[in-house]
């Protein structure tokens, strides 16, 4: 094995890992980038939407959830809808406010600056109009136009007494820094061919690379080394011919994921860290949480092609803190969502749960006149629902694969149906002549938690910069870093943590 060193070792190249890469290479630093998945170009991959995806290598217990999730240089976003909220003030204090879930060990106002900072730097759009929201400054770019769905979905909220508001997106809604603004192609879930959508391959990563970042796609990391003191010296990788190779650093960045990064953390073992790394406080792996997820569908009178535009449209967050005589926790959002296209596709969709023949005839007849709403509910963490190494799953190299465990209450589906019974209302005072809930979905996008924040290292594997509390020289700044999942997509809060940790990093060397 070949031994090479660098400032820092970046371990996962989505989200959080992009952001890092580019931040650190920025002041100069020499940084090494592993990403296990491919480096797609999505003016060369996606033209025809079939990008091979290699396979995760989670496997799930009976009746357990099937997260979604993409290994690649950029990470899931590249695949993503491109919505691009913030957490609200009181995700932050649930345990104060709400008496459910933990508090997180920073606040909103601590995170805030670094949500600036990602927003400018993709180019969001969005208004800062939303009433639920902390008071904020400008987007950096308007909100995208509303569509006639939305606009029906936006008008019978109000009549309702509720505050609807636009989506802020990461996708431009005009040109921005070079790049150009939305053609409104609905082909966001199967990577932007325009360069519109500011997932980060279009972003931080060109940033790094012009930093001059070392990024290496095809790179599975194995284990992260220590010695015996405990401290990181670099990680052990299988490079793209299947060979294992060395890398040398006292600093090592995971942000492989939610489901990825707890096996890799219990495998690293070393003389001071017999049972993993960041495994002393038993926490490794649990406390997963995946939003509650659902999507409804209505049908207007007259034509309203929701199959075009942007997917997050027109939002509602009235029910975001939950409801006084509700039997669930905290609450959600709603929103304006695209419907599949082409026609074939929201066929396939729609197989899932409903009839074939007669039924299936009329729902095509009516494709141009109905539109999709999707539901985002807040997860409350549990220890019981984890990922874990399976002893009886071993991949290529050996290694037990990442297992899922999770189980969801009762308590999260009363949740999902008071957001659908909400929608029904909306839908039909904004006009709708039919509506029909279509898909339920078990938790099966964004995957959090499995690494905990905190400043107790009993209760927590990283504290409130991501440092691992018992590896001096490990971060964790991703998604598995979350305390509570919030009732939002978690991307743009992802990457402001990862943002907040590479200041940190940058400022503990040169102060």
């Amino acid at each position: 094995m070949a031994n090479s060193e660098y400032d820092a070792i970046v371990v996962g190249l989505g989200a959080a890992g992009s952001v890092v890469t580019g931040a650190l290479s920025g002041a100069g630093w020499n940084v090494l980038a592993l990403e296990e998945g491919p480096w797609y170009s999505p003016f060369r991959d996606f033209h025809d939407g079939r990008a091979e995806r290699i396979p995760t290598g989670l496997t799930y217990e009976r009746d357990s959830i099937r997260p979604s999730m993409v290994k690649c240089v950029g990470g899931s976003m590249l695949f993503y809808a491109g919505v691009f909220f913030r957490l609200h003030e009181s995700d932050f204090t649930t345990r104060t406010r709400s008496g459910c879930g933990v508090d997180w060990p920073i606040s909103y106002r601590e995170l805030e600056p670094f949500y600036d900072k990602v927003e400018i730097f993709t180019g969001a759009s969005g208004s800062s109009d939303n009433v639920f929201e902390v008071p904020r400054g400008p987007y950096p770019n308007p909100p995208h136009p509303v569509s006639r769905g939305s606009r029906y979905f936006a008008d019978g909220a109000r009549k309702l007494g509720y505050h609807p508001a636009p989506t802020p997106m990461s996708i431009l809604s005009r040109p921005y820094r070079g790049r150009p603004a939305c053609t409104y192609c609905a082909k966001c879930g199967e990577g932007c061919m325009i360069g519109d959508k500011s997932s980060p391959e279009m972003t931080y990563v060109p940033a790094a690379v012009n930093n001059g970042a070392e990024i290496r796609s095809g790179h599975k990391v194995l284990t992260i080394e220590t010695n015996t003191a405990g401290r990181v010296t670099g990680v052990v990788y299988s490079d793209s011919e299947g060979i294992r190779q060395k890398a040398a650093s006292d600093l090592v960045v995971l942000c492989g994921s939610a489901l990825l990064n707890p096996t890799l953390l219990l495998r690293s073992r070393g003389p001071a860290h017999p049972e993993g790394l960041g495994a002393r406080s038993g926490m490794v792996g649990r406390n997963l949480m995946c939003h509650t997820g659902g999507r409804y569908m209505a049908r207007f009178p007259e034509e309203v092609n929701a199959y075009m535009g942007i997917s997050g449209g027109i939002n509602v967050q009235d029910f975001y803190e939950g409801t006084p005589d509700g039997d669930f926790d905290r609450g959600y959002t709603l929103y304006v969502s695209l419907l599949p296209s082409p026609p074939a596709t929201f066929v396939s969709w729609y197989f899932e749960q409903n009839d074939w023949g007669g039924k299936l005839m009329d729902v095509m007849g009516s494709y141009n006149r109905m539109i999709r709403l999707a539901m985002v509910g807040e997860d409350q963490a549990r220890v019981e629902n984890m990922v874990y190494p399976d002893p009886d799953d071993t991949d290529d190299e050996g290694f037990p694969r990442p297992r899922v465990r999770y189980v969801r209450p009762g308590s999260e589906f009363s949740r999902y149906e008071h957001a659908m019974a909400v929608a029904r209302k909306i839908c039909r005072a904004g006009g709708a002549d039919d509506w029909e809930l279509y898909h339920i979905s078990n938790g099966s996008a964004h995957p959090l938690g499995t690494c905990r924040m905190g400043d107790n290292p009993d209760t927590s594997v990283v504290n409130r910069w991501g440092a691992c509390h018992d590896v001096p020289g490990l971060y964790i700044c991703d998604g598995s870093a979350f305390p509570t999942s919030g009732a939002v997509n978690p991307a743009l809060t992802i990457m402001a943590l990862a943002s907040r940790t590479a200041d940190r990093l940058i400022a503990r060397r040169t102060g």
